[in-house]
């Protein structure tokens, strides 16, 4: 079956569709910040221009709930990840925009045992980009500065529509938000906006 795993092995969660939906590159702080923070606790340094991938919400088991923790950077957050206590692995990423339709998973962060693309359909967020790093930016995909100025635009690409969109066949699992609500009280981090870990 299709698995994303935790460095460590404590925690997987399998799923029922083993093609991601959509590939992205993310400059937001968030994300950033985010990966840091896992950084600080053991997990892989994060890159400026992380690798985002969505997959259909679709779950079919869990392995090492009792090791897996929910967290949001601060009070009012909208994206919840799942971390690996143990090796504070991101499982996952929740968002309301999701519609548990989808959840998306970051690469190098968590390890998986199907293929994943290439190439990223577009690049997000990248008013929050450090300008010292726009060499790692590439010109060859559609670059998005500013959410909600370029939202019609963003939405305008096929594998985006596509990925968030209603899935054809009910889910055969259980949905990402679900197993967050399965893990308890969600920890909130306080973290400074705008600020390195």
């Amino acid at each position: 079956m299709f698995k994303i795993f935790c460095h460590c092995g404590a925690c997987s969660i399998e799923i029922y569709h083993e093609k991601p939906t959509l590939h992205l590159l993310c400059g937001c702080e968030d994300c950033r910040q985010a990966l840091e923070w896992g950084a600080i606790n053991g997990a892989p340094r994060p890159s400026l221009l992380p690798s985002l991938f969505y997959l259909k919400s679709d779950i079919r088991k869990v392995k090492g709930r009792d090791k897996m923790k929910a967290v949001q950077l601060r009070q009012g957050a909208r994206s919840t990840r799942v971390y690996c206590q143990d090796c504070y692995s991101v499982l996952g990423i929740d968002h309301p925009a999701y519609l548990n339709n989808v959840f998306m998973f970051f690469k190098n962060h968590c390890e998986t045992n199907f293929k994943l693309p290439d190439k990223a359909v577009a690049a997000i967020y990248l008013d929050d980009f450090p300008p010292n790093a726009s060499h790692l930016i590439p010109n060859d995909i559609p670059l998005f500065y500013s959410f909600p100025r370029e939202r019609e635009k963003f939405r305008s690409i096929n594998a985006v529509s596509n990925s968030f969109k209603e899935p054809k066949t009910p889910p055969r699992g259980y949905s990402f938000g679900d197993l967050i609500k399965s893990l308890g009280q969600i920890e909130v981090l306080q973290l400074d906006q705008g600020k390195p870990v």
